[in-house]
């Protein structure tokens, strides 16, 4: 299906980059766990982990027509036996996305200026010092310029908390020191999305077919 593919010295199984499991040889039919990750632009990375190496090409700095790769992926959500795949540019435009991928509550973060993706599961968990009491569920919203001091919180509509993104954390309201999960998920054009998630529900509108 015209994806990568790899093997492992051990068993020699032969595994799909895009399903995270082997495919042929003794391991047929093994998964791997996908770790949850955030996918910034690079300066924005530096500027927090100065020391960090990467490796680059000559496709670098790729873009389509003066837009950026990602504009035309999809946020590729997928939990149990669901699949959601949200149009990274549809999900720019509203800045937070609030859903249910199966029967999971998430939360996209996707900034159009930066580029810069969260995903979180909007079931809140109790942190070190945040209340013992807490929703089933948040809902959360963008906070309109200058009501914040930081350019990444947002509020939740429950409780009025507001929270930053990056790290899945509370920092004010009667939610303080509450945490977030993260959730896993995949960037990829959304074409491949679903041939790999035939089952998928897609979100948004494609890049190409926005005002």
């Amino acid at each position: 299906m015209s994806a990568m593919t790899w093997w492992d010295w051990e068993t020699q199984s032969v595994w799909s980059q895009p399903w995270g499991a082997a495919i042929d040889g003794e391991l047929t039919g093994t998964r791997l766990t996908l770790l949850p990750y955030d996918l910034v632009p690079w300066q924005t990375w530096l500027e927090r982990h100065p020391e960090t190496k990467v490796l680059v090409d000559e496709r670098a700095d790729l873009t389509y027509g003066g837009r950026f790769a990602i504009d035309r992926f999809v946020i590729g959500v997928s939990i149990g036996d669901a699949a959601t795949g949200f149009y990274f540019a549809s999900s720019a435009i509203e800045g937070v996305v609030n859903e249910w991928v199966g029967d999971f509550p998430v939360a996209v973060f996707a900034d159009k200026d930066t580029r810069t993706i969260h995903v979180f599961l909007r079931t809140p968990r109790r942190g070190f010092n945040g209340p013992e009491i807490l929703p089933d569920t948040l809902t959360f919203e963008l906070i309109e310029p200058g009501d914040s001091t930081g350019p990444r919180e947002v509020r939740d509509v429950e409780t009025g908390s507001t929270w930053d993104i990056e790290v899945g954390v509370a920092t004010g309201g009667p939610l303080r020191g509450t945490l977030l999960q993260r959730a896993p998920y995949v960037s990829a054009y959304y074409w491949a999305w679903e041939d790999f998630n035939p089952h998928t529900v897609l979100w948004g509108d494609r890049f190409d077919e926005l005002k």
